[in-house]
């Protein structure tokens, strides 16, 4: 066999292997084998294949309701395969995993970005560039500067040594103004409507501030925001 057979005979073998793992009754699931199962499908052209794929991670999910991953798999790979913004924001917002978080909102970028968003594109990339970052995966970090430069944003600036990683210090211009509309009792719609986001987009930016600043609820933000505003104008 030629090197593109064995190519083709090893993706072969690793798709049934990652089938046994996900979808036998008597194996472990892995929501990780979901979504890189149906990114196989959707990269061989298959999307007929990626969705029965998709419609067997949801089954799986719903058998597994105390599964929080497997229910974020399941709407990582509908986001996928609908080009569904919602469904992959929904994704990294349920996901406890912070690799699988990254590469939902990363997904709902590219997602929104194909669909012509553009300012949403922008601030879902930069936000999953920030998840990247954090957790040092340089090559992802670099696929999504590429997907930005794309979008004609340049990302020079956002280097560790330019900004702290955490603190508000830390906050991007899009984070501080979520942070204050919640410090004033904003829902999460209500905040989206005045960003010109989603909710669920909003919701894992506000997550990704709580990270940031420490805090573990909308009070103890509020609180903090107060404290930095009458220390110096925010």
């Amino acid at each position: 066999m030629g090197p593109t057979a064995d190519s083709q005979a090893y993706l072969r073998d690793l798709e049934e292997y990652l089938r046994r793992v996900l979808f036998d009754a008597a194996g472990t699931t892995e929501s990780e084998a979901a979504v890189l199962l149906v990114r196989g499908a959707l990269a061989s052209g298959n999307r007929a294949k990626a969705a029965q794929l998709a419609r067997a991670t949801e089954d799986l999910a719903r058998a597994r309701p105390d599964g929080c991953d497997m229910t974020a798999a399941a709407a990582h790979v509908r986001g996928l395969v609908e080009h569904d913004c919602a469904a992959l924001e929904r994704a990294a917002c349920a996901y406890s995993a912070p690799l699988a978080r990254a590469s939902a909102i990363e997904d709902a970028g590219r997602a929104s970005s194909a669909q012509g968003d553009h300012g949403r594109a922008v601030a879902t990339l930069r936000l999953a560039y920030a998840q990247y970052e954090k957790m040092g995966r340089t090559e992802e970090m670099a696929r999504v500067r590429s997907q930005l430069r794309f979008a004609g944003v340049r990302v020079r600036h956002w280097k560790s040594a330019d900004r702290p990683a955490f603190g508000w210090g830390s906050l991007t211009d899009s984070e501080r103004r979520i942070a204050e509309l919640v410090s004033q009792g904003l829902s999460n719609r209500e905040v989206a409507n005045q960003v010109f986001l989603s909710a669920h987009t909003v919701a894992f930016h506000l997550r990704h501030i709580f990270w940031k600043l420490d805090v573990g609820s909308r009070v103890q933000l509020a609180t903090l925001v107060t404290e930095k505003s009458l220390a110096e104008p925010i």
